[in-house]
């Protein structure tokens, strides 16, 4: 992958501290929500209620798509905005693995001392996001997809591609 959008991707991960997700529950019926994230070994992982709906869409239906964007204030036009959407899909981390302590670890230290209160609570839980196809786009004319698990492979959208990739 080219390293200005490599670059671009790593910024967004790290400067935005929630992501936007749109989940869909076993009817088909989708929920737009947010939480705080952590991005780690090239996943996103999520503490959330399962009383939350989007967690229970997510244990009902794993497949989602995220949404990080660069904050409005720093958008010259709007519909330009700098933005960044993933297909993932969703799966719980064991409350007893390395991988739930690295993750709580990683989280809390972006998202502060709350993560280690919620962590108490019975209902809450260590949800992995894999992200599989993304998308970035920089501005007009400036929209890329790739397969986020190997980004050798990134494409610009034109004209001419675009419904291959819808």
């Amino acid at each position: 992958m080219d390293t200005d959008l490599q670059a671009e991707i790593d910024r967004l991960h790290n400067e935005c501290l929630s992501l936007m997700m749109a989940t869909n529950n076993k009817q088909g019926e989708p929920n737009a929500s947010y939480t705080p994230f952590t991005w780690l070994n090239n996943r996103f992982y999520i503490l959330v209620s399962g009383l939350a709906t989007h967690t229970v869409n997510l244990q009902q239906n794993p497949n989602l798509a995220i949404l990080l964007a660069d904050d409005e204030s720093k958008t010259k036009n709007i519909y330009a905005r700098v933005r960044l959407s993933y297909q993932a899909r969703a799966e719980t981390v064991d409350k007893n693995s390395e991988e739930y302590e690295n993750a709580l670890a990683a989280l809390t230290e972006r998202a502060g001392k709350t993560v280690g209160l919620l962590a108490s609570l019975p209902d809450f839980v260590m949800v992995r996001l894999l992200p599989l196809k993304g998308t970035l786009v920089q501005g007009f004319g400036k929209a890329f997809v790739f397969d986020s698990q190997k980004r050798e492979s990134v494409t610009q959208l034109t004209n001419r591609n675009i419904d291959d990739w819808r």
